[in-house]
């Protein structure tokens, strides 16, 4: 499907706003907060809603009014007694060190889960040297990676630049053979 193109009752990958909220793909009325619907309505979490109709997973599912009064009743909590204590209070240095001193506990179930998730990435296991005679650098390719020969994209075009001066030297800028090369081959 192309961006743009029907999709049900809206459009694939846009939303469709009205006075009375955002239009629902699915079923065509419009409601204020759209992953709600889609979630109370269809059964479907706002993620699910957004890949299926091809919205960005950054979109936002609330109508403009709404998020307006949303911010509007944030700023106006901020204000009371309650809100401006609670930024007095607020010390970002030190949420992030309790954070940090606190140690990772995963469950079981976590655990496997990410294994499976992450089956096939990272790191292969074994150190390769990089073939270019001026690097000479080892490292360590990923899964997906197994067959690299150079540790970075710049040393690979080092190296095949310096690997292929001999054969372009010999050509001369038309295209056509060398003479004084009589075993060069044209391009």
């Amino acid at each position: 499907m192309e961006l743009g193109d029907t999709d049900g009752h809206g459009r694939y990958g846009m939303l469709d706003e009205t006075s009375d909220g955002l239009v629902c793909h699915d079923c065509g009325r419009a409601f204020p907060s759209l992953g709600l619907h889609a979630w109370r309505g269809h059964g479907m979490t706002a993620a699910q809603y957004r890949e299926a109709h091809g919205l960005q997973r950054s979109r936002g599912l609330v109508s403009s009014q709404l998020r307006q009064r949303i911010q509007t009743n944030a700023k106006a909590r901020m204000t009371t007694p309650a809100g401006q204590a609670f930024a007095a209070a607020r010390d970002p240095q030190r949420a992030q060190t309790a954070r940090l001193s606190q140690p990772l506990t995963w469950t079981a179930a976590a655990r496997a889960s990410n294994r499976t998730a992450r089956a096939g990435t990272g790191r292969y296991g074994t150190e390769v040297t990089c073939q270019n005679p001026a690097c000479r650098a080892v490292f360590c390719p990923l899964h997906s990676a197994r067959r690299r020969r150079f540790c970075s994209r710049s040393c690979a075009s080092s190296y095949n630049r310096s690997y292929n001066r001999g054969y372009r030297g010999s050509i001369s800028r038309s295209g056509s053979d060398d003479s004084s090369d009589p075993g060069a081959t044209p391009r």
